[in-house]
């Protein structure tokens, strides 16, 4: 019998010693036995970034994202909480830069605090630290198309200006030459003694009318050479403004952007090819990238594998026993409508006809309505709590046969869910969807129903809204 206490004595004191150094490997892990600082920073945009992701400083795991505060308008930003290890905080300045970076192609979102110049104080706890926003190629890529564009018309204008140019000059030039083959046709003629003007060089008795006539072109000579001194004035205006030389340099500045362009170009696709050429084993980015993706739904498997035996482990199965679902989205109808899942459980709940939530697109599916978004917004408003309890969506038709109710109920409830994790944040573990048909559950109180019923489950003693 001495034996047996003695056994007895021994194991349960390796399983409180096991137990103990678990739950201090598990703090050390978490950090829970160090002292933290608190720091701010914001960002317009979070990228993906969720609760608890890891912040580094310097390329040194120094604590995780605390919370995330949603802005309340498009104009402001998110403001994010950081609980960091106290050791680094010297190497944390008041211009120490905060940027949002990622492991890999595919890895998790993790922010760096790079450390500040040595001249710059040490920020204090609780102080807020300037941040970068992430870079985004495709507004790059968008940004050069545009230039290219702009180019683009900007040569075809000044081609169509070199063509008009060129044709007018052919013009001019035409001209000219038609001009001289008839002066050269009348002197032939008049050396001939053919014409009028011939006939008059012949006859003398006309020589005074000619040196008359002479004079007078003279006269007229010398207008014409005042007019030619008024154009000489007028080019020497324009080369004084030398539009001539700025159309040169147009032309100039135009080719030096198009050959700019051409660079960037070449130097994009230099980086693109760089970043999906052959590593060293061979293989590309799209084998490499297709391989994650592999390994990422194996482990995906193997974590739900896990969950499920920790769902039937001795420890926790008495936990869900007692909640009475494992997954909010694989409730069993039967017993759902039956009032087993949440017995003894408060709920308030809220009823949304379908014309009043949904219309439909041009490919005849039913979409959520402007009026339906604003619908779920009054409703969701109207509970007292949706964060940290379970919210489930129930979808109901009436319409066609029972397959068609099913699978246009099941639609419509996870329409709306999709609508409340993007609007309200609402964690998807916390949020279910039961495809109801056009049968409400028992204790709602509610006959036939076409459309969706936000139901929120509270603790005992809450009231129970219809």
């Amino acid at each position: 019998m001495k034996n047996h206490n003695l056994l007895v004595g021994i194991f349960i004191t390796a399983a409180v010693a096991l137990f103990g150094a678990g739950l201090f490997l598990i703090g050390n892990q978490h950090k829970a036995f160090s002292h933290h600082a608190i720091f701010y920073t914001n960002f317009q945009n979070v990228g993906g970034l969720t609760k608890g992701a890891k912040v580094r400083v310097d390329g040194m795991d120094a604590g995780e994202v605390e919370s995330i505060q949603i802005p309340s308008s498009p104009a402001k930003k998110f403001r994010l909480e950081m609980n960091l290890d106290d050791r680094l905080h010297g190497l944390i300045r008041e211009d120490s830069l905060v940027t949002l970076e990622t492991e890999g192609i595919v890895g998790e979102k993790f922010l760096l605090i790079n450390d500040g110049s040595e001249h710059a104080s040490e920020a204090p706890a609780g102080s807020t630290l300037q941040s970068k926003e992430p870079f985004e190629m495709s507004k790059l890529l968008e940004q050069a198309q545009g230039i290219m564009k702009q180019t683009g018309t900007t040569i075809s204008e000044v081609q169509g200006t070199m063509n008009d140019v060129r044709g007018h000059l052919d013009a001019t030039l035409d001209t000219a030459t038609s001009t001289i083959k008839n002066v050269n046709g009348v002197v032939q003629d008049v050396r001939s003694g053919k014409g009028s003007v011939g006939m008059l060089l012949e006859d003398r008795a006309t020589a005074a009318d000619v040196r008359q006539s002479v004079a007078n072109i003279r006269q007229t000579t010398e207008k014409l050479n005042g007019s030619s001194a008024r154009i000489d004035s007028i080019l020497t205006e324009v080369q004084s403004r030398q539009l001539v030389g700025k159309m040169d340099d147009t032309l100039t500045s135009a080719e030096s952007a198009t050959r700019n362009l051409d660079q960037t170009s070449q130097q994009i696709n230099t980086t693109l090819r760089s970043a999906f050429a052959e590593n060293q084993y061979g293989e590309d980015a799209g084998t490499n990238l297709q391989q994650s993706l592999t390994n990422l739904n194996q482990a995906t498997g193997n974590l739900a594998d896990d969950t499920e035996a920790l769902k039937h482990d001795l420890f926790f199965r008495g936990f869900f026993k007692h909640r009475g679902y494992d997954d909010l989205d694989d409730l069993p109808v039967d017993q759902y409508r039956a009032g087993q899942i949440f017995k003894g459980l408060a709920e308030s709940r809220q009823w949304m006809p379908a014309p009043s939530l949904f219309t439909t697109n041009g490919d005849g599916e039913e979409v959520l309505s402007a009026e339906g978004r604003h619908n779920i917004d009054v409703a969701i408003g109207q509970f007292n709590e949706i964060y940290g309890q379970p919210l489930i969506i129930e979808g109901y038709s009436s319409i066609g046969s029972a397959s068609d109710q099913l699978l246009q109920s099941r639609r419509r409830a996870t329409l709306v869910r999709t609508y409340l994790q993007l609007r309200f944040h609402v964690l998807p573990k916390n949020t279910g969807i039961v495809a109801l048909k056009s049968t409400p559950p028992g204790n709602a109180g509610k006959g036939i129903f076409d459309g969706v019923s936000l139901v929120s489950i509270g603790k005992r003693g809450n009231e129970h809204q219809k």
